[in-house]
């Protein structure tokens, strides 16, 4: 599997949205989470059963239930569930804004390390292209709409979708609108010290296929994955008719190619003088 380290793109400006994304994201896991995930232990699958079940809490208070997406109420309120398996039950679950707090939870260290790295590689350059807002909204909306595929697929299913992985795949899909034979340096695990160079397709055109052959019984979300890569790209498709250039939208475009145009001296006249009182 090659890991991404960075793409051969210059940058315009500095990511700063992909960097406040990475922060915040950051800041969740560390000050919000459970102390058992910045232990480790999840990572090293040595949690207690106390930590399961404070775990387990937490995400299905603030991860994305889709039976509960589905009817947009809580199972408290009368959501039913056909595969609950005892999953705790949480009173006045604010459910619609699941699909926004999902998206800054993670299940571990390295899951959180893969998809900021992730993050980082392929977003800088798609906030590059269309800007910090048109960027941010790519990966919000994006990310909603990679949780909704998970839901359309599993719309019975109580087990919480928490990960900011269907959002970094909007990013990863909108990359290959944008620089497809990009080259993208990676490192080849878990072969140490081999690093190759990559077209941005070559990487990611086997991420997805790799997706849609993950087998049902893993806890990988894969339709999430799918549905955020789809969405992603079609957004871009949409931010590159309305941003042909980077950074300027179609309007900015036309104010300054209207401000660039010549003036022929013949057109020029001196403005009317206005009558004197004799």
């Amino acid at each position: 599997m090659a890991v991404p380290l960075r793409d051969d793109s210059p940058r315009r400006a500095f990511p700063w949205v992909v960097l406040a994304l990475i922060a915040a994201n950051v800041a969740v896991f560390l000050l919000l989470q459970p102390p058992s995930l910045q232990r480790g232990e999840a990572d090293a699958g040595s949690l207690s059963e106390a930590d399961e079940r404070d775990l387990a809490e937490h995400y299905a208070a603030w991860g994305a239930v889709p039976c509960e997406i589905r009817s947009f109420e809580s199972r408290s309120d009368g959501a039913v569930c056909t595969d609950d398996a005892e999953r705790p039950i949480i009173d006045r679950k604010p459910v619609p804004a699941s699909l926004l707090t999902a998206m800054f939870l993670h299940g571990s260290l390295a899951h959180l390390g893969v998809n900021m790295l992730f993050l980082w590689v392929f977003g800088a350059a798609v906030e590059d292209r269309f800007g910090p807002g048109p960027f941010l909204g790519l990966y919000l909306v994006g990310g909603i709409l990679a949780t909704l595929a998970f839901v359309v697929v599993n719309p019975s299913s109580a087990a919480p979708l928490v990960g900011a992985s269907g959002a970094v795949s909007a990013a990863m899909g909108a990359f290959l609108v944008i620089g497809p034979r990009r080259r993208i340096f990676s490192f080849v695990a878990p072969i140490p010290l081999l690093a190759v160079t990559l077209p941005a397709w070559a990487l990611l055109g086997p991420y997805l296929v790799s997706q849609l052959v993950t087998p049902e019984d893993t806890a990988v979300a894969w339709q999430a994955h799918v549905g955020g890569m789809v969405a992603g790209f079609l957004i871009a498709l949409g931010l590159r008719i309305a941003y042909p250039e980077p950074g300027l939208s179609r309007r900015a475009r036309r104010r300054r190619d209207t401000a660039e145009q010549p003036v022929d001296p013949a057109t020029w006249t001196l403005p009317e003088r206005p009558p004197v009182d004799a």
